[in-house]
């Protein structure tokens, strides 16, 4: 018998450790395997009892995250549970059954961007308008909605932005949109106090506050401000601070102005701080006597200027306007006297006829008039003035009717003009009807101001 040699057995024990360690391994990965199986199978079994949205729709919550996490062959599973959600939502599934009912309000906050479609009542078809789980990121504030039954409606959207951030919570704006998505996006608010910066003015232009839905400076160009605007809000609203960030923008383009008029209803409390910006250019006065005289004379200039257009073919001025700011009108509202042959009643008269004139047909000869009042009432302006000042930069109007007789209805606004808060108000621009709500900065006291000349 042959006796192997040290080397050969030497061999043949790391042979025998070799083939242990294999086995030993291939157990373990069998271990494993089966670990993995009962695993698998218990994910699953919890992924399908976590998706059935209809026994319980606030387990939609979170439904991004979830879709994210899993492999790829479970997204089918999860599309379809949610379009059965938004299904059962719709439709009954059997004669005689109702549609799924939803309590909104009692949903978890983290599960209403799933169900925002619904909420609204925004459909394509015949089906609601849904999350998409793929390009969205809730937690983050960004929200990508698909139209899969027909087109989406841009508009409809933009209209329903205060539902959307009261149920939502926060400000959500749009920030693109296709035939058949739309995405909205978080907004932080704007501070509540934001101080006034020259650098927020442009030349040639109306400074009109801060835009709440892209938050950056709103200018309207003077060439292109209708003849007439007026400013309506309750008291404490904002609306003095807004009257003298605009007189800001005009002092800044005083080149382009041949005169500016400003008649302070407060016997000259608001407007004296301006009495030497620029003497022979910019006027303050406060008497009504002063007013009717000054209304009378311009209704003149502005046929002169007429006739002058009408020679040199021109259809409107560039330059050379000419500013009236009337602030609180309520004060050359009212007749001088109750007795109705009284002088003064005429050229009263007169005055809100000359007035309303300017506001009706002096955009083409650069008037501009901003009137502000507290309500859009006759007794704080009359009706044939309002009506001609077909730009509105209106703040707070706590009463329904205020707010209908200034935007003719309330819901659909971008804002609602009842609920404005301080500083901020809702412009409707007259020559293009668009609405935009915006936020005024904080002007500074008037001894910042004494350098302004």
């Amino acid at each position: 018998m042959i006796r192997p040699t040290d080397q050969e057995l030497r061999q043949i024990r790391d042979v025998e450790a070799l083939v242990s360690a294999h086995r030993q391994e291939r157990n373990r990965l069998r271990a494993l395997l089966a670990a993995y199986q009962v695993h698998e199978t218990a994910s699953t079994e919890h992924l399908y009892n976590r998706i059935n949205f209809a026994s319980d729709p606030n387990r939609i919550a979170g439904l991004c995250e979830v879709y994210h996490r899993q492999h790829k062959h479970f997204h089918q599973a999860i599309d379809r549970a949610y379009d059965f959600l938004l299904f059962r939502i719709k439709e009954a599934i059997n004669p005689g059954e109702f549609p799924l009912r939803i309590n909104y309000h009692a949903l978890r906050p983290e599960a209403r961007p799933y169900l925002l479609g619904p909420f609204l009542n925004l459909t394509a078809g015949r089906a609601y308008q849904r999350l998409c789980l793929k390009r969205s990121d809730p937690p983050r504030g960004h929200l990508t909605y698909l139209a899969t039954g027909g087109a989406l409606d841009r508009q409809a959207w933009q209209s329903r932005l205060p539902d959307i951030a009261s149920w939502l919570g926060e400000r959500w704006v749009i920030a693109d949109h296709t035939a058949s998505t739309i995405t909205l996006t978080r907004q932080k608010p704007l501070p509540s106090v934001i101080p006034f910066d020259a650098s927020m003015q442009k030349h040639g232009s109306l400074f009109l506050g801060i835009d709440t839905n892209i938050q950056k400076p709103t200018h309207l160009p003077f060439s292109e401000m209708t003849s007439g605007t007026f400013i309506p809000g309750a008291s404490g609203t904002g609306k003095s601070n807004a009257l003298h960030i605009l007189l800001q923008s005009i002092f800044a383009n005083l080149d382009l102005f041949a005169a500016v008029f400003l008649v302070d209803g407060k016997d000259g409390v608001a407007f004296n701080r301006y009495q030497h910006v620029a003497p022979g250019k910019v006027h303050v006065l406060w008497d009504e006597p002063d007013l009717w005289s000054l209304t009378s004379k311009l209704v003149q200039v502005m046929r002169r200027r007429n006739a002058a257009q009408r020679q040199a073919n021109i259809d409107k001025t560039t330059r050379h306007f000419i500013a009236v700011v009337i602030d609180e009108m309520s004060t050359y509202t009212a007749r001088p006297s109750s007795d109705t042959k009284h002088p003064d009643n005429k050229r009263h008269t007169q005055f809100i006829d000359d007035l309303a004139m300017l506001a009706k047909r002096g955009r083409s000869t650069g008037f501009r008039l901003i009137i502000t009042a507290q309500e859009p009432v006759n007794a704080d302006i009359p009706a044939n003035v309002r009506a001609n000042c077909l730009t509105t930069v209106s703040f707070k109007l706590p009463i329904d009717a205020h707010a209908i007789a200034v935007f003719n209805q309330i819901e659909g606004l971008p804002s609602d003009p009842r609920k404005l808060p301080q500083g901020q108000a809702l412009i409707k621009h007259g020559l293009t009807g668009t609405l935009q709500t915006v936020q005024f900065p904080l002007i500074p006291p008037p001894t910042a101001l004494r350098g302004i000349r």
